[in-house]
């Protein structure tokens, strides 16, 4: 039936260069792996209810084995069984800690889960003489059954990024690396909750086997699909996983499920703040870690974000937030030397983009208290106007760089503040911003289709169409929010359930936290088209939204998926990068949390 190897024990260094991933075996795999060239690997097929007679046979198994008797011998299997075959991984899990992992197959299905779960026990026992079968019924068992594999046709450097991509869906694909003398394999689950990207993994079987991934002629690749499932504790119902998520049905799309999930969301991304005002940027639970690294301008749009909370809340927490976050970086403001009355927000390496500037501007202009900022959005507003041209077109930067690099991002987000402050003021100065702005942004994304012009832009022109009944600026609106709508991910265009209601431009991109971007501006376009009497896109938006949020709601994470977090405090309530990366970008939680708090108000405004 093959050879059992022991894939882990105790816990992992989450590092590329130890990454040995799976298997590791001196041959062919087994007769599983001999593969078909081509076609589409298929994940065995197992019910709920054989899901949970799979798991009681690996506890029993894990519990004989402990307690030194007998092996356990099942008494039937169940006919639904009786045709699946595949190989078996059954991990064991306590407080996030991988305590053992074992492998089995390959052949029938309930064979390579006791197999398996044989091979764990002997891993914790090994790591843990005291260890008891009481302690063991409470640890989360993990179990994942692989299909056949089959033949993956490439040319190139496999590692490279993006190399497989058309090729491998993260989180549901396994792979199969062979060279001349070793293979190794790495199972979606591992991607999970190591959070590595495929590329990074792939990186990692080669330096592991000592591969040469340019040298195609000595290695061959398989992929393969799993079914994947947990439990977390001895009796306790399985959970099926999706890339690594409980799936979301679209009933969870209701004014309780979506007021729970802001709520959540909130009280996560306000215990991310830093007690200088600033927010911790990202978080990795696969290395329990918060990464070293900053971002400003995600610091500034989480600034405006906390304001935009506690406008939409009326927390006092989310306040007490705003005003932390706002007290920091207005220590960047700045005189604009030549315009008289104007400032900008100057940052410490002097590329002085114009995003930090209106970024700041708009959290000035959505705090709850906004009057007591009029002053400083004032001087703002003044500079950001003196940076656009009379073609329409702004500058990106503050003297003393002077660039127009960044024009998807940054003049959307100019525009925005300038929209909020017109919301205010009315003033012609702005409208006439407004109106050169409109022809070379338009021209601007016929020509270029960039997705990142998109949400920025339509949250602006949305805005103003509002404030001005002006239909020029709600066609634009229009336009841009059908590109998007284009975009959703639904039955009719991709078979995986968990990513439907994503926003994806290309099959290079992953379905991920950029969605919850685009629900906010959907959102934007819905009320636009019920001011001005569309009632078909109105609907037609609505949809949208709807499978946006779905989407959203299932890329937040739940205290049944955290059983590999060892700090369920910095994960729960957070917001994925994508459904297989786990990593939490402070960024991604507050877009999701404006996304989801504009849905709130368009899907249940009665």
């Amino acid at each position: 039936m093959g050879r059992t190897i022991l894939i882990g024990m105790a816990c992992y260094k989450l590092t590329i260069a130890g990454f040995v991933c799976g298997m590791v075996l001196g041959g062919p795999f087994s007769s599983l792996a001999s593969g078909v060239d081509g076609g589409q690997p298929v994940a065995p097929g197992i019910s709920a209810p054989l899901q949970k007679y799979l798991a009681r046979t690996a506890r029993r198994t894990l519990r004989d084995s402990i307690l030194g008797r007998e092996a356990y011998a099942a008494s039937y299997v169940p006919a639904g069984l009786a045709s699946v075959h595949g190989e078996a991984v059954v991990r064991l899990w306590q407080d996030g800690y991988l305590r053992a992992t074992g492998v089995g197959g390959p052949g029938p299905v309930d064979y390579c889960v006791t197999q398996a779960a044989s091979v764990a026990a002997s891993a914790l026992k090994r790591s843990s003489a005291s260890i008891s079968a009481a302690e063991v019924s409470q640890m989360s068992l993990e179990i994942e059954i692989a299909g056949a594999p089959v033949l993956i046709e490439f040319g190139g450097d496999w590692t490279a990024a993006g190399a497989l991509s058309h090729l491998i869906e993260p989180g549901v694909h396994g792979v199969i690396v062979t060279g001349k003398s070793k293979g190794r394999r790495v199972y979606p689950s591992e991607l999970i909750w190591r959070g590595f990207e495929l590329h990074e993994a792939l990186e990692g079987i080669a330096q592991a086997a000592q591969i040469d991934p340019k040298k195609i002629e000595d290695i061959e690749l398989e992929r393969f699909a799993t079914v994947h499932w947990v439990q977390k504790r001895s009796g306790a119902d399985t959970l099926q996983l999706d890339r690594g998520m409980v799936y979301q049905r679209e009933e969870v799309v209701s004014l309780r499920g979506v007021s729970r999930a802001i709520d959540e969301l909130l009280e996560y991304s306000l215990y991310r703040q830093r007690r200088d005002g600033r927010f911790s940027y990202e978080f990795r639970p696969g290395a329990d870690a918060y990464s070293e690294k900053d971002h400003l301008l995600r610091q500034l749009f989480a600034t405006s974000a906390v304001s935009f909370c506690a406008k939409e809340t009326k927390r006092d927490a989310a306040l007490a937030a705003a005003d932390l976050s706002l007290a920091y970086h207005r220590r960047g403001l700045a005189a604009f030397s030549g315009v008289d009355g104007a400032a900008f927000l100057a940052t410490a390496d002097q590329g002085n983009p114009l995003g930090a500037t209106a970024l700041f501007c708009i959290a000035l202009a959505d705090h709850p208290q906004r009057e007591k900022y009029a002053a400083v959005r004032e001087q703002l507003v003044l500079g950001i106007l003196s940076l656009q041209r009379e073609s329409g077109m702004f500058l990106t930067a503050f003297p003393p760089s002077v660039t127009l690099n960044e024009q998807d991002f940054f003049p959307g987000e100019a525009l925005l503040a300038l929209a909020k402050e017109y919301e205010i003021s009315h003033s012609a100065e702005i409208l006439g911003a407004f109106d050169r702005a409109l022809g070379f942004y338009r021209d601007y994304f016929r020509a270029n289709r960039s997705p990142a012009f998109l949400a920025w832009q339509v949250h602006a022109f949305s805005l103003m169409a509002l404030e001005t009944d002006r239909q020029d600026f709600a066609d634009f609106v229009f336009e841009l929010t059908d590109h998007i709508a284009g975009a959703q991910l639904t039955s009719s265009n991709c078979e995986w359930r968990e990513l439907f209601g994503a926003v994806r431009f290309g099959q290079q991109e992953q379905a991920g936290a950029a969605t919850a971007v685009y629900l906010s501006a959907v959102c934007d376009a819905v009320l636009v088209a019920r001011k001005f009497g569309d009632g078909e896109r109105a609907s037609r938006y609505l949809e949208v939204v709807r499978g946006g949020t779905r989407f959203v709601m299932q890329l937040q994470f739940r205290p049944s998926e955290g059983f590999f977090a060892k700090s369920p405090r910095d994960v729960v309530g957070g917001v994925r990068t994508s459904p297989s990366l786990n990593r939490l970008r402070i960024d991604h939680a507050f877009h999701g949390l404006i996304g989801l708090l504009k849905a709130r108000r368009v899907l249940f405004s009665s």
